[in-house]
């Protein structure tokens, strides 16, 4: 006989509704039922749960009936942390993070360490990459000069799949083949015997460029300082003029080993950051929740804040810390005392009063 699937209530308030906090509340709904959870969702506790899940602590302040955890996000003044605080004092067993800095930062608020955990935001994996964009601004000529056959020979050795080229100049038809051969999208504009009219054409289509290529040990290309005008980053050789603007090229070469050592550097920039994302999936959110609430339910929930565990110093902890000063003044604020007034347990009901009467003036929207 198989067990009782574990019953755990969402708790979404109404002030959450139509939102990100709702969206994620309707993901957990979604995903939580593979890994054995069954998923309810509702305005408030329910006492025939095992565990609610209070999808904001800033609603959580109230006597719990079950065991209970709270998701917490956006800490920005004092009295969030002090109710939080007492949050965890008085009845909730775990708060959920969405990163291990925003856990440092609570701890370093006096919230105990042994209550707080984290799980990483998830991703819709909607979100298609497109191809990175080579624009180049040049015509070929019979002898070569302008080193034509780098791109052929790294069309014939590397995957150009991530890339696309938007060529423009003459005599280019040999080489786009390569590079089509090679996965590459292209885009190609010959050109016309009005130059002043192709320029117009070239200058539209700059903006598309994510990088800029001269492939020439020619003195220099005036394409470069077209690409600098417009901001996009340049792949130049480190010849003639190029030299002389310095810093505001991005990457300089000559041999081919170094033109593709660049390329490969985009791909795998490219692929780094595609991957990234792709870990952080619902399924994968659903399933961390899971894990926190069987392990709050078998009362090891500080097993799983000591797994947690806190990160070295970084970049976006250091900045916070520099911003303290702004984080205490916000508590002077006469907006930030009311609502922090309006979470305590004695005034909570009369809030939520006043919301449910500001709601049915306005069509169910609470006033902007």
């Amino acid at each position: 006989m198989k067990p009782k699937p574990l019953h755990v209530n969402l708790v979404l308030h109404p002030d959450n509704q139509g939102w990100i906090i709702e969206k994620m509340a309707v993901k957990l709904q979604e995903y939580l039922p593979a890994t054995g959870v069954s998923v309810s969702v509702s305005g408030g506790q329910r006492s025939d749960a095992d565990l609610n899940h209070w999808m904001s602590y800033a609603f959580a302040n109230e006597p719990q009936l079950t065991r209970a955890t709270m998701f917490i996000t956006h800490i920005d003044d004092p009295y969030k942390a002090a109710l939080i605080r007492g949050e965890l004092a008085r009845g909730i067993d775990l708060g959920i993070c969405m990163s291990r800095d925003s856990v440092r930062h609570l701890v370093e608020l006096g919230v105990p360490r042994e209550c707080l955990c984290h799980v990483p935001p998830a991703h819709d994996s909607l979100a298609v990459p497109r191809r990175i964009c080579i624009g180049v601004t040049t015509r070929l000529y019979p002898d070569g000069r302008k080193r034509e056959k780098l791109l052929v020979r790294l069309a014939r050795e590397m995957s150009l799949e991530s890339f696309r080229f938007e060529i423009f100049g003459l005599g280019w038809e040999p080489v786009i083949e390569e590079l089509k051969s090679a996965g590459a999208e292209v885009v190609y504009f010959p050109g016309t015997a009005d130059y002043r009219g192709d320029y117009q054409v070239l200058l539209q289509h700059l903006p598309n460029f994510d990088y800029y290529l001269y492939t020439g040990m020619d003195e220099g290309s005036l394409g470069t300082l077209d690409a600098l005008a417009a901001g996009i980053p340049t792949i130049v050789t480190a010849q003639g003029f190029h030299l002389d603007l310095g810093d505001s090229i991005t990457d300089f070469f000559v041999s081919y080993e170094e033109l593709e050592s660049i390329f490969q550097r985009l791909y795998h920039e490219r692929v780094s950051r595609v991957a990234v994302a792709a870990r952080l999936t619902w399924a994968a959110y659903a399933e961390h929740h899971a894990e926190i609430w069987r392990a709050v339910l078998a009362g090891e929930g500080r097993v799983v804040a000591a797994r947690s565990a806190l990160s070295q110093e970084t970049a976006g902890s250091l900045a916070r810390r520099s911003s303290q000063t702004t984080f205490w003044l916000l508590a002077l604020r006469p907006r930030r005392i009311l609502s922090a007034l309006g979470h305590t347990r004695s005034l909570k009901p009369m809030r939520d009063a006043w919301q449910r009467f500001q709601r049915a003036r306005n069509g169910g929207n609470l006033p902007r």
